[in-house]
């Protein structure tokens, strides 16, 4: 009997987790105007708010970055995208649902190889906290229906040196 509970335990976490796997590294950047390309809107419910996440997107030495696609995440699935514009800003508009148990994230993905990719969680879903799915070394910033986020995007060995000072690799 444990080992079935265990096995389905395990089935469900791997299911929880396909959606997630698709997200970020794979994903292509937007391409066309800066506006934001909505992938999947909310139809508006019982709980939902609208809710603006904008920021600004700098290399180490705090100078803006342009065309850093900022993509938001809800639940595992794409719902949103935007390229950051001339001066590294970025908005995002959105329905959010406060209520909904589902871990909210943004990842920050440079057009080139050059820079290191940005994942900043803004909500953590109850499962993804007891399953502790995400590092403290991960950035999180509180979601509130506005919502400032600074992200430095930094190349590799930079980013691993900041990693290492953290605790969180060595």
């Amino acid at each position: 009997m444990k080992k079935m509970l265990a096995l389905v335990a395990a089935l469900v976490l791997v299911a929880l987790c396909v959606p997630a796997l698709g997200a970020g590294p794979s994903d292509t950047n937007p391409t066309g105007s800066r506006g934001t390309t909505r992938i999947m809107s909310g139809a508006g419910f019982a709980g939902t708010e609208e809710t603006t996440v904008s920021g600004l997107v700098v290399d180490a030495d705090g100078k803006p970055l342009v065309d850093i696609a900022v993509k938001l995440y809800v639940g595992g699935l794409l719902v949103a995208e935007v390229a950051t514009s001339t001066d590294g800003g970025f908005e995002l508009v959105e329905l959010i649902d406060y209520g909904q148990d589902v871990t909210i994230d943004l990842w920050f993905v440079p057009p080139t190889d050059e820079l290191v990719m940005e994942n900043v969680l803004l909500k953590e879903s109850s499962l993804a906290l007891e399953q502790r799915l995400y590092s403290q070394c991960v950035s999180r910033v509180r979601l509130d229906p506005i919502t400032d986020v600074i992200v430095k995007l930094r190349d590799l060995d930079a980013r691993n040196k900041m990693l290492e000072e953290k605790g969180c690799i060595g």
